[in-house]
C-alpha cells in the first residue's frame, strides 16, 4: 500500500546499510504482492554498482507505532550470505543517529546458520555485535511458514515464534523504546 509503504532505494552508501551486496530497488522481479503475500526476492545480477539486486520497504513518515502486539507470518529464503529481517527503526532516525533511535529487530534470519531466527535490540552500549539478542533453532524456518510475534510495553520487549517465548528483554524508561517507530522489511 503505497500510502504506508515506500522504498528505501541504492546500496546504503548514504549513511544506512552494513556495506551489503545488493543494490535495493522498486522493481517487481525485486518486490511484489503474491498470492496475498509479500515476496521480497534477491537476485544475482548486475544492479547499480552492485552484483545482486534485492528490495528494502519502509514506513518512515507514513505509519509508525508506539508499543503493540506485531506478528509476521514469513518463510526465508536459505543460503549462505542471505539476511531477512522485519524490523524498526526509531522515528527519530533522521535527527538522532543509530544507534541513539534504537532499533528493534522484530525477526532476522542469516543464512550461514539455517533455520536459527533472531529478535535483537539495538542501543547505544548494545549495538551491532553487542546487541540484547535472542535466537531459536526451527527445523523448517525456509520451507513453512511461521508466526513471529512481539509483544512491546512499556515494561517488557518479549519475542516469539508459533506463540513459544524465546527472548524477554526490559524495558524503561532510559531505553529509547519508549516512541514511535517505523518498520522496514528488506532481503539483504
Amino acid at each position: 500500500n503505497p500510502s504506508i509503504w515506500s522504498y528505501d532505494l541504492g546500496t546504503g552508501n548514504n549513511g544506512w546499510g552494513n556495506n551489503e551486496l545488493q543494490n535495493y530497488t522498486d522493481n517487481s522481479k525485486n518486490v511484489r504482492v503474491e498470492g496475498g503475500n509479500l515476496v521480497i526476492t534477491a537476485i544475482k545480477e548486475p544492479s547499480g554498482s552492485k552484483s545482486y539486486s534485492s528490495a528494502r520497504i519502509k514506513t518512515q513518515g507514513k505509519y509508525s507505532f508506539k508499543y503493540g502486539k506485531i506478528e509476521i507470518r514469513a518463510k526465508f529464503p536459505t543460503g549462505v550470505g542471505t539476511w531477512p529481517a522485519v524490523w524498526s527503526l526509531g522515528s527519530n532516525s533522521s535527527t538522532v543517529s543509530w544507534p541513539a533511535c534504537g532499533e528493534i529487530d522484530f525477526v532476522e534470519h542469516v543464512g550461514k546458520a539455517q533455520n536459527k531466527i533472531f529478535g535483537s535490540l539495538h542501543y547505544p552500549g548494545n549495538s551491532g555485535g553487542n546487541a540484547v539478542s535472542g535466537s531459536k533453532l526451527i527445523s523448517n524456518a525456509s520451507t513453512e511458514f511461521h508466526i513471529y510475534k512481539v509483544i512491546w510495553n512499556s515494561n517488557s520487549i518479549r519475542f516469539y515464534v508459533d506463540d513459544v517465548l524465546y527472548k524477554t528483554a526490559p524495558n524503561s524508561s532510559t531505553l529509547p523504546f519508549n516512541q514511535e517507530f517505523f518498520l522496514i522489511a528488506n532481503v539483504a
